[in-house]
């Protein structure tokens, strides 16, 4: 898999348009963000670039500041954070995601059929 490029990386946080129909979001995470707070905010950055943007690709970036640890240099959290939330849960619903971990492309067709809501406590 090719990480998505880097020079496509908004220099802000928000969904920004990009060429050829392509979404750029970009999250950044705060040392004050929990796991609960980051989730929420990542689904609803990708909710609201859905609704701005139907059916245009959709590339996902994560600046994580803070949360070091032992699991591949983040804390327990924010490594289940970037594999299984972001990777696992909203990976379907995106064409790509750039996360300090990795990077990949979804194999398979982007998904457009999300949740109204989750419930991340």
């Amino acid at each position: 898999m090719h990480a998505p490029p880097e020079y496509d990386k908004p220099s802000t946080p928000g969904i920004h348009s990009g060429f050829e129909g392509v979404v750029h979001i970009l999250q950044v995470v705060s040392p004050d963000d929990d796991f609960a707070t980051a989730a929420n905010a990542a689904f609803a950055l990708v909710r609201e670039a859905q609704a701005k943007h139907p059916g245009q690709s959709r590339v996902f970036y994560v600046d994580i500041h803070g949360h070091t640890g032992p699991s591949s240099g983040y804390e327990p959290d924010f490594f289940e954070f970037q594999q299984e939330f972001l990777q696992g849960f909203l990976g379907p619903f995106l064409t790509a995601i750039a996360t300090p971990l990795q990077s990949l492309y979804n194999p398979n067709p982007q998904r457009d059929d999300l949740p109204d809501l989750i419930d991340i406590q």
